[in-house]
């Protein structure tokens, strides 16, 4: 009798102890809303994810699953899941507010991850940049924008990571893949000056230099191109137009 009596109030604890630890939809919303401002996007995760599994159908799904996207993205520059949150958002919840918004968004993806690297490049996360352009890159080989980001990756490799030979290798891809771009000439006009400026390797140097005015014989870059053929190997001292710079 006494067994029966002890396990029964087990049972009553707990599930008194359940119903403590259950949390409404708000409270959720709200716990994780907090831990944003606490600056712990991860354990914020933890709560909004809860409350989807709780509570799918709850008026509070659709913004969760939102707030979920801008976590992924902003925070934690996870792009591959904040884009997965806003298509679910928009599967399940396409006439609410947020799924109307992540409809927009998916829309202007390209845009703002181009946006975006632009920025975390100013703030010095070179990195993350890399990160959000080879994103662009694998996931929107057709896009516009396109040609443009891979030039961006030439040009982040050469001046911010100083990681010469991989910007060359970039920079070939726009002339590979986006052959008649806008960024085309300019990729090969900076692959001559990695290799004569930097490199020190005239020879590829005048290569790269004069297939340059073959190809944009009348583009604004090629008095530009033609100068530095003119007077490839020298120093300062030894081009008449520069002389002034060391006198």
């Amino acid at each position: 009798m006494r067994d029966k009596m002890n396990i029964k109030l087990i049972l009553a604890l707990g599930l008194l102890f359940l119903i403590g630890c259950s949390k409404s939809p708000v409270e959720l919303f709200q716990i994780a809303e907090q831990k944003l401002k606490n600056k712990q996007p991860d354990l914020a995760l933890v709560d909004l994810e809860k409350l989807l599994e709780k509570y799918p159908n709850d008026s509070l799904a659709a913004s969760a699953l939102y707030k979920i996207s801008t976590i992924h993205i902003n925070w934690n520059n996870n792009l591959s899941s904040g884009f997965r949150a806003l298509e679910e958002l928009l599967k399940r919840f396409p006439k609410s507010k947020q799924g109307e918004q992540a409809k927009i968004e998916i829309e202007e993806f390209p845009d703002f991850v181009l946006n975006k690297t632009e920025s975390l490049r100013k703030k010095d996360m070179t990195k993350e940049a890399v990160e959000n352009l080879m994103y662009l890159i694998e996931n929107y080989p057709k896009h516009e924008l396109l040609p443009k980001a891979q030039y961006m990756l030439g040009d982040l490799y050469m001046n911010d990571l100083r990681d010469f030979n991989t910007a060359i290798q970039q920079y070939r891809k726009v002339i590979e893949d986006y052959g008649g771009s806008e960024q085309e000439p300019h990729a090969l006009f900076m692959i001559g000056y990695v290799y004569a400026n930097v490199l020190n390797d005239i020879k590829s140097a005048k290569i790269e230099y004069e297939d340059f005015l073959k190809r944009f014989p009348k583009h604004e870059l090629s008095p530009s191109v033609q100068f530095e053929i003119d007077y490839l190997g020298k120093s300062v001292d030894e081009i008449p137009a520069l002389k002034h710079i060391t006198s």
